[in-house]
């Protein structure tokens, strides 16, 4: 049975636009004012601007509903995506749960296609987003970056808590971890994983350096922690 499952949802969509555009809520990594307008958004944009601000997000449900919500193009991106990740699934989280000394694995991930260009994840929900406006090997990618803040967060997330790692620390860590893609899974990738996020070049450093040397991924874990837990 497939761990991901990907689709299409409209509300999801535009709870996205709400959450990462039209508000921006999601987490600092230091990277300043982010542009997550989607590729499109020239076409819509000054009509979103004179737009009421309780009116925004009716504009770009229509503009999805017109173009995406049940469209042949959205239907052929989801097959192609399934089709192709399907054939690295299987290898992918059995290689991600054996590195990290996972023993509670997630039974399914709910995977949504979004047409912003932003990704966040929920890990209590479990499911994220990835791009429609890209290419097989960008969204095969993501899958493999969201899926492992998913998978260790489940499993380690109240190991850091307990520890002194707080909110920011703990989101920073998962986020590091992804570096890991270029080196323990680097054969499942068609191009590099480039995550710049600055306030976690440091820990994806310290990684790459502790993996180099063989290091245990509970060692390499501990020490990110404490490079995060606040100093007593």
């Amino acid at each position: 049975m497939s761990i991901v499952e990907i689709k299409y949802n409209l509300k999801k969509d535009l709870d996205n636009y709400g959450y990462g555009f039209l508000n921006s809520r999601f987490p600092d990594y230091g990277q300043g004012d982010l542009d997550t307008a989607p590729r499109m958004w020239s076409t819509i944009k000054k009509k979103i601007e004179a737009t009421d601000e309780n009116k925004k997000l009716e504009v770009i449900e229509k503009y999805l509903l017109d173009n995406f919500y049940e469209k042949e193009v959205m239907k052929l991106s989801i097959e192609a995506i399934d089709k192709y990740w399907s054939t690295l699934e299987s290898a992918y989280f059995d290689k991600l749960h054996n590195f990290m000394g996972i023993k509670k694995k997630i039974p399914k991930i709910d995977v949504y296609i979004t047409t912003l260009n932003i990704y966040p994840y929920n890990v209590k929900e479990r499911y994220f987003y990835i791009p429609f406006f890209t290419g097989l090997a960008v969204q095969a990618k993501t899958i493999m970056h969201e899926s492992m803040h998913l998978v260790f967060l489940h499993n380690y997330g109240q190991y850091l808590s307990e520890r002194g790692v707080d909110k920011q620390g703990t989101l920073e860590i998962a986020e590091s971890l992804t570096v890991l893609l270029n080196w323990e899974f680097k054969e499942f990738l068609l191009f590099p994983e480039r995550n710049s996020k600055p306030t976690t070049i440091d820990l994806q450093k310290e990684i790459v350096t502790l993996y180099k040397n063989h290091t245990p991924f509970k060692e390499i874990l501990d020490r990110l922690m404490e490079l995060r837990a606040p100093s007593t």
